[in-house]
């Protein structure tokens, strides 16, 4: 039987703008939230403040649940991951990217857009773009299962 994965997608808001990363899969760019595996042992809020120092160098403190997703692949041997996506806020005076990361050759690039870039920014993944919107925009956003995304 295939292990559960699971992984961490962080929004990090500052002064209204959005913390994202420019990653090369192959020979293709694209922007996404910085995340990813979250460790045995480890809890997502030490998950949101490794990923996001390895690939952005800006430290940062959980803040909340934004929502949970899965992406179930039933095809081959099968893939199951859980995927939390969590809010989270820079600590410290300097919340200036690195450009390349701290610690993964994918990066290519991290920096701060405004929403309003964000919500024309070419993502990876667009389900992420709503979601993020409608966390930030919406007072009463409550944390929301999205289902299986893949």
């Amino acid at each position: 039987m295939n292990p559960i994965k699971m992984r961490v997608t962080v929004v990090v808001e500052h002064q209204g703008s959005i913390l994202l990363i420019k990653e090369k899969s192959g020979n293709e760019l694209y922007y996404s939230l910085p995340g990813g595996s979250v460790e045995y042992l480890e809890t997502i809020p030490e998950a949101t403040r490794r990923e996001v120092w390895e690939e952005t160098g800006v430290l940062v403190e959980f803040v909340r649940m934004l929502w949970l997703d899965e992406r179930i692949d039933k095809s081959g041997d099968g893939k199951h991951t859980v995927g939390v996506g969590v809010l989270a806020r820079p600590v410290g005076e300097d919340s200036t990217p690195i450009p390349g990361g701290v610690d993964d050759e994918q990066i290519v690039w991290s920096g701060w857009v405004t929403l309003d870039q964000f919500r024309s920014c070419p993502l990876y993944n667009l389900i992420r773009r709503d979601q993020v919107i409608k966390a930030l925009s919406e007072p009463d956003y409550k944390p929301d299962y999205i289902g299986n995304v893949i």
